[in-house]
């Protein structure tokens, strides 16, 4: 089938200002038809092509005569339109135009027997006489913002032909007042809307055809004198050709001629010419021409009728049965599903073949763009109401909104025409949050979309403040992370899904109530010591890890279970994209697409080199310092191995400076025995009187004795000694001992295996019933437990004194955790703890939120 799926950068309306899009697509068509006359003289059919080119008009021994003539009216806008043409234009409608009539009311459609075509194709076959229309075409209007990158995607073809626009009266380097941060121009534009395209094409030599393709037009021709328009045009052509002359991907773009066409003039002749480009371009397709599965024909026209009664979604249920009752002629339920699998991939209506996905289908696919363009917006286009103009201002300045917000927008009336009932919302909802255009900071199987908020990572304008650079400690705390893409640069779209993605996992960090979260970039929270921060930038993707201590005491654990997060969401959202325009790509390594670069930050900037050449030294030199290479690669550590590799020094010596912690404390007497914890007291100087009372009192388990001995230790003062302890003490003794120094090491590993986590998001809170249930499934291991969610030993042992009962212990252990003001207690922290702690305890907790 002929298809146009149009992409354009939103419209500054002016009273000359009139639709390019219009004059290119629709025309003035001198249209010429095959008319045999048929027995229903009132039943016209659709002969429809496939867009992939599978129907052969001669094999049914028809005729068709393309159009000829276009003629229509543009509308100017003074920034760049992208548009993207699908196949043949012949017949077409805008998008972008709010439907007049309303959608039929879901689920239910009255009458769906009026929509089966069994009986009028028998009669008209019967007859032998019949009329020949050509079909349609698709138009998506974009408007060409920015905030419309998330989803572009969805409504690019394989086969499609892009129109990137400018207007040609303004220099190419011009800020564009549109864009009030002065940094946006023609250039910068087209330079983001031909490399978002081309990251979506796969470069395949056995493919004659390499489509989609891009043409360039510039508007506003009128304002230039005709001697000047054609020195103009070559300029253009130079400009473009400079710009993307030595692109890996150069045969998907025509780089001459630069249309230069005047909207106001429904004769233009450069728009004729551009009409012919696009035509030729459809019918030079390899795919032109090509056979389809006839057996589709029936349900196509069902489908094409109940478009032409503004039917835009339909209940699955609803269609099949609309299918059987075409007889003979109906689809079987697997025939039904790969019909509808791909006519989603040729963008003819939308089908998500999956759980909470299945039960809808979107026959008319610019209607979810026109729900999309209720909160992904620019500010130009917000409506005039005050109450949904500051929902839309909280979004932009936060990056989230409310579902009740996000609600009010879609009662405007040209939205909630396309959202006539409860029941497509909450689909709708849930389709957004497959995407990740919503992005839900909580969430477990099996729960319902009922969240009070989500965020909108495609929304959020400001740009992160980069003063943390200035920092000049945040070298010592921070290691770097780069994956440098392939392509020229990384689209806004993949920002977007990069950054809700790893935001499931890792919460957005808020400071002073405001979420962290800033355009193609955000700050992540780990734990109260250790955050990292996500920024999208050109052709990289920027990770720095910060570890407020000292970068020498990050957990190796923490940081590879970030890289490996990372580099699993780039590959997965390069795939869905790479798939999302209808071609198959199953046996493309995505791999070979980015470079992943490890380092540190030096000058403001990360420092870094490819992971093969780290492995091959233990340090570089930049222009600036020397590094090692020790800590950066610390991003691809094994996270399965138990000991220190055989290359390991030992803790650096800023690390060892540190004061213990309880947790060092508690995880050092984890891995000594009884004997060797006196040993090492005694060698620090710790009193053996004090060795027998601390036994005595605590004697009746081995962890407990060991903690408290050692905690014993750091809280006395040892003559001759400093008061203050550091590491580096407890370094000294396990030398002096000849016990093994590497199990300091261990006392920064984190068990960060998600795997069998429960999909949980980093905000959940444990619920009473589960930390009421929970003590039950723990042993003996209430200072272990607390010191692991961060409670002081002091207040642990308060807690065992208070309470002789192992369970009564462990329940007020977790009772002081859920109401400690300092960490927020979430479900994500305990299952992290309890890996560690007691996998009873963690199976109890895994098994409870899988129930739900």
């Amino acid at each position: 089938m002929v298809v146009h799926k149009i992409i354009k950068r939103g419209l500054f309306v002016e009273k000359r200002d009139q639709h390019v899009l219009t004059k290119v697509v629709i025309g003035k068509p001198n249209r010429e038809t095959v008319i045999r006359q048929s027995v229903d003289t009132n039943q016209d059919q659709h002969t429809v092509p496939s867009s992939t080119g599978t129907d052969n008009p001669k094999s049914n021994q028809q005729t068709i005569k393309k159009d000829t003539g276009y003629s229509s009216t543009v509308s100017h806008s003074s920034d760049v339109r992208l548009k993207e043409s699908k196949d043949l234009p012949v017949k077409s409608t805008m998008t972008s135009d709010v439907e007049k009539a309303t959608s039929v009311s879901l689920p239910k459609i009255n009458k769906i027997d009026a929509y089966a075509v069994r009986d009028d194709i028998l009669k008209e076959i019967k007859s032998g006489k019949y009329k020949i229309k050509i079909a349609p075409s698709d138009l998506v209007d974009f408007g060409g913002q920015r905030s419309y990158d998330m989803t572009h995607q969805l409504f690019v073809q394989h086969g499609g032909t892009f129109v990137v626009m400018f207007d040609g009266s303004r220099d190419f380097h011009e800020p564009l007042k549109e864009y009030p941060t002065g940094d946006i121009s023609n250039e910068t534009i087209v330079k983001h809307w031909v490399n978002s395209i081309l990251t979506y094409c796969v470069d395949e030599s056995d493919v004659a055809d390499p489509m989609p393709m891009i043409v360039f037009a510039a508007t506003h021709s009128d304002l230039i004198t005709e001697d000047l328009q054609k020195k103009m045009k070559k300029e253009f052509a130079k400009k473009v050709t400079d710009m993307f002359g030595t692109h890996e991907m150069k045969k998907h773009i025509v780089f001459d001629p630069v249309y230069f066409i005047n909207g106001t003039d429904k004769d233009d002749h450069e728009i004729k010419n551009l009409k012919n480009q696009l035509v030729s371009i459809a019918v030079n397709q390899s795919s032109w021409g090509q056979r389809r599965p006839m057996i589709w024909v029936p349900l196509e026209l069902l489908i094409d009728n109940m478009k032409k009664d503004k039917i835009n979604v339909i209940l699955k249920t609803h269609l099949a049965e609309a299918n059987t009752m075409n007889g003979e002629l109906a689809l079987s339920d697997k025939q039904l599903d790969d019909f509808l699998l791909t006519q989603h991939a040729l963008g003819k209506l939308m089908y998500f073949n999956q759980p909470e996905l299945n039960s809808f289908i979107i026959l008319y696919p610019p209607a979810l763009v026109n729900i999309l363009k209720s909160f992904v917006t620019d500010e130009m286009f917000w409506p005039k109401d005050e109450t949904l103009k500051d929902i839309l201002r909280k979004m932009t300045d936060t990056g989230i909104i409310k579902k009740r917000d996000l609600l009010k927008l879609w009662q405007q009336k040209q939205v909630n025409q396309y959202l006539s009932c409860d029941e497509f919302k909450e689909y709708v909802i849930q389709v957004l949050v497959h995407l990740d255009i919503l992005v839900l900071p909580k969430r477990y199987i099996g729960k319902t979309v009922t969240d009070d908020y989500f965020l909108v990572p495609c929304t959020a304008k400001n740009k992160m403040p980069m003063s943390f650079l200035d920092d000049k400690s945040f070298e010592n705390k921070t290691i770097s992370l780069v994956y440098r893409l392939q392509n020229r640069t990384i689209p806004s779209s993949l920002a977007f899904k990069l950054i809700g993605a790893v935001s499931s996992i890792w919460p957005i960090k808020e400071e002073n109530k405001c979420s962290l979260l800033y355009h193609s970039s955000a700050v992540l929270y780990v734990d109260s010591k250790t955050e990292f921060r996500i920024i999208i930038e050109d052709t990289r993707v920027i990770v720095y890890l910060t570890h407020i201590p000292s970068k020498f005491t990050i957990s190796p654990d923490i940081a590879a279970s970030i890289q490996e997060c990372l580099t699993f969401t780039l590959n997965d959202v390069l795939k869905f994209y790479l798939t999302s325009i209808g071609k198959s790509h199953k046996n493309k390594d995505i791999s070979n697409l980015f470079q992943i670069e490890v380092g540190e930050v030096c000058d403001r900037s990360p420092c870094v080199f490819s992971v093969s050449e780290a492995k091959r030294t233990s340090s570089w030199s930049c222009s600036r310092n020397q590094h090692f290479t020790k800590y950066p690669l610390l991003w691809i550590f094994d996270k399965t191995q138990e000991e220190c590799p055989s290359d390991c020094t030992g803790l650096h010596v800023d690390a060892l400076e540190m004061l213990p912690s309880d947790k060092h404390l508690v995880r050092l007497a984890s891995q000594l025995e009884i004997d060797s914890c006196k040993k090492l007291v005694l060698q620090l100087g710790l009193q053996e009187i004090l060795w027998k009372n601390v036994n005595h009192a605590y004697g009746h388990d081995a962890l407990t004795l060991n903690t408290m001995v050692l905690y014993a230790w750091m809280n006395t003062k040892i003559k001759g000694k400093s008061t203050t302890k550091s590491l580096n003490n407890l370094h000294a003794g396990l030398k002096a001992i000849c016990a093994d120094t590497h199990v300091l090491c261990k006392v920064f590993r984190e068990y960060t295996d998600f795997s069998e986590f429960p999909k949980v998001g980093p905000e959940e809170v444990p619920n009473d019933e589960v930390l009421n249930n929970l003590p039950q499934k723990l042993g003996n291991c209430a200072l272990h437990l607390g010191v692991e969610l961060g409670l002081s030993i002091n207040s642990i042992e308060q807690t065992i004194t208070d309470h002789r009962k192992m369970y009564d212990q462990t329940a007020d252990i977790l009772r002081k955790w859920k109401n400690s003001t300092e960490e927020k207690p979430t479900v994500f922290k305990l299952m992290v703890v309890l890996e560690r702690v007691h996998l009873g305890g963690f199976q109890f907790v895994k098994d409870m939120y899988l129930r739900k």
